[in-house]
């Protein structure tokens, strides 16, 4: 028979004994370690550090007997047999009434490997049965702790006397009395007469094996409460006779009131969320690539004027404007959390609208999109209220430019004429009038170049290329940094347009002289087959953009009113980059 390696402690003050007690046990096949001690304090040391598994003892020691060393064990289960050559009847009875697990005389040493076999195998058992006791005592315990938990409680039903039976947790939850736990069956409705038929049909639905289960939530008026309540209650049929009537069934009664309510609530709620999403033309929506599946709110379906035949792809890759896709995907696939922007959607007979769409996205491991959350508003009418304040707004700085024009600039070029007719003899007062003859003609010239600012008559006169190569040209003049310049640009296009590009470009070269500290800037305008892009680039000091800039908040907004695109990334120490990307058939 094989044997696990046994620890084997040996309390004998008499080598020879303890040596032909191990032959007796090697001879019987059982691999072993011992350790012979002869005084009760080696006893206890090697107790603890040797961890035996078996503990053999001579019954008189010199300093100890051996119940002295068995009183040590404690409640430590560790099979403890005496070897003695004489220990006496009484004192022998006395051992084992004790708990020693068995003696063996030392005249009968072929004896102990029989005992130690029956004690290992004796432990074993024992352990295996507090190992199952112990595993059904936290087995009962789960299941209270579970019904507990789920606040649950339990009913049993008999067919033959029409009886059910609760327990307590189940006469809380039906407002029964502790002299209700043994009722005739009404389907749950406590003792009153009103019966609710759904529930009679749903239990003779398994009676009759349409169901394989009594599933069913109904509702109840307990005694002494005026609020209705809620109860879900499930079970089958545990037990049939011969000719497969049903005799038994079993299961469980749980309160869900509070469930029942927050549903009202939560419907409620959503009611109030759908109006509001209607005034504010705003619809919700959540995309899972995983499943390929789209869920979207009543307003999300009215904005993009969803069909019910209507799929995934016709959403996205139907509705957004051929121009703005490419834009869209790259944003949406792009591995930023949050993104915000403004596109277009395009419907039958060219009829167009304008919506800002915010959402956060989620990516896996491999930075694959899993899902986005967002919504979009259609912004149409507030972008057409947008643009015609702008529009006023040009109009406005078009009409001041030619006021300060025409009657400041004016004004100005008579003084200096005026000026420069009057005839100093004084050196001192011919110097002065020098002086402010100069100062005049500088004054004149800015007024000129506000005016031609404010009214885009550079625009109007020159076109937007040579303009941008002559602002580029003053750039490189007063910038402290090399500037590369690509402007590639069609022949003709809109004014609006030209105006757009130019001011951004305006505010974002101006940006990197005032703050970048750039020490290279590139600006590029490109025109593609459907696209005009402008990109600013610079290697400065970078900046934060989550801040609220004007200038950047500015250029957005002119972008937006082109119907285009805007960018800005920026890293602190790695410079700025700003592209905006225009249609141009806008």
């Amino acid at each position: 028979m094989e044997h696990t390696k046994l620890n084997i402690l040996i309390l004998e003050d008499s080598v020879e004994d303890a040596e032909m007690a191990i032959y007796e046990i090697n001879k019987a096949g059982f691999d072993n370690d011992y350790i012979r001690v002869d005084t009760l304090d080696e006893f206890k040391e090697k107790l603890f550090d040797f961890l035996p598994h078996l503990i053999i003892s001579d019954y008189n020691l010199p300093d100890c007997t051996a119940i002295d060393a068995f009183q040590l064990i404690g409640e430590i289960d560790i099979p403890f047999i005496i070897v003695s050559g004489t220990v006496g009847e009484k004192n022998a009875v006395e051992a084992l009434k004790m708990g020693v697990t068995d003696i063996v005389s030392k005249d009968s040493l072929s004896m102990l490997p029989l005992v130690i076999e029956r004690a290992m195998n004796e432990k074993k058992i024992n352990r295996e049965k507090k190992s199952a006791e112990h595993e059904l005592i936290l087995n009962k315990e789960r299941l209270e702790l579970a019904l507990e938990g789920t606040d649950m409680g339990v009913w049993d039903l008999d067919f033959m006397s029409n009886t059910i039976v609760y327990n307590n947790k189940s006469l809380s939850i039906l407002g029964l009395s502790e002299e209700d736990a043994i009722l005739d069956f009404k389907y749950f409705q406590e003792k009153s007469e009103t019966i609710d038929e759904d529930v009679v049909k749903a239990m003779q639905d398994v009676i009759e094996e349409r169901a394989p289960n009594f599933d069913h939530e109904f509702p109840i008026h307990r005694h002494g409460d005026t609020s209705k309540r809620w109860v879900l209650a499930r079970g089958k049929i545990t037990r049939y006779s011969l000719d497969k009537r049903p005799l038994r069934a079993s299961g469980t009664v749980i309160d869900i009131t509070s469930r029942k309510l927050s549903e009202e609530k939560l419907k409620k709620n959503q009611a109030i969320l759908e109006n509001a999403e209607a005034v504010a033309r705003l619809g919700s929506f959540e995309w899972n690539s995983r499943q390929s599946s789209m869920m979207f709110s009543e307003e999300f379906r009215n904005i993009f004027e969803i069909k019910e035949h209507h799929s995934l792809t016709e959403i996205y890759m139907e509705r957004v404007h051929p121009q703005d896709q490419p834009y869209v995907k790259e944003t949406l696939l792009s591995k930023k959390k949050f993104y915000d922007i403004e596109h277009r959607l395009l419907f039958d007979e060219d009829r167009v609208k304008i919506v800002r769409n915010s959402g956060y996205i989620t990516t896996d491991k491999q930075g694959k999109v899993t899902t986005i959350m967002g919504v979009v508003q259609d912004i149409t009418e507030q972008r057409e209220i947008t643009r015609s304040i702008y529009n006023a707004q040009q109009e406005e700085r078009a009409r001041m430019g030619r006021d300060i024009h025409d009657g400041i600039g004016q004004m100005l070029v008579a003084a200096k004429f005026k000026l420069s007719c009057i005839d100093i003899d004084k050196p001192v007062l011919a110097n002065a009038k020098d002086e402010v003859e100069e100062l005049l003609a500088t004054t004149l010239e800015e007024v000129r170049r506000v005016s031609r600012n404010l009214a885009n008559r550079h625009l109007e006169d020159f076109g937007l290329k040579k303009t941008l190569e002559y602002f580029i040209e003053e750039t490189r003049a007063i910038g402290d940094f090399h500037l590369d310049s690509y402007i590639d640009l069609p022949d003709e296009y809109d004014l609006e347009l030209s105006t757009t590009i130019y001011r951004i470009a305006q505010e974002a070269l101006n940006n990197v002289i005032k703050y970048a500290k750039a020490t290279n800037v590139s600006i590029s305008v490109e025109t593609t087959r459907d696209n005009i892009i402008l990109e600013v680039k610079d290697d400065g000091i970078g900046f934060d953009t989550e801040t609220k800039w004007n200038g950047i908040k500015n250029m957005k907004e002119r972008t937006s009113l082109q119907n285009g695109h805007f960018e800005i990334d920026s890293v602190p120490d790695k410079g700025t980059l700003v592209k905006s990307w225009f249609p141009l058939n806008n």
